[in-house]
């Protein structure tokens, strides 16, 4: 049987893959980060809409923390 490789992509933050679950999007697998052990991954599926919704969610974190240093 042929395996399909899925283009995949790795959050560090509990966060931000929290927010993106909320967003619709499944988690497919959690595994410790090599350089963190302690830290968790969470693997989401890479697709247009994900990388879109990625973008826009990082942006919001960014503009919250610049509202906090003022």
């Amino acid at each position: 049987m042929k395996k399909t490789e899925i283009k995949t992509k790795a959050i560090r933050s509990k966060r931000i893959a929290w927010l993106l679950r909320m967003e619709g999007f499944r988690i497919l697998t959690v595994r410790p980060d090599r350089r963190n052990p302690q830290y968790d991954l969470y693997f989401f599926k890479a697709t247009p809409r994900f990388e879109a919704t990625l973008s826009r969610i990082m942006e919001e974190a960014k503009e919250r923390k610049q509202q906090k240093n003022k």
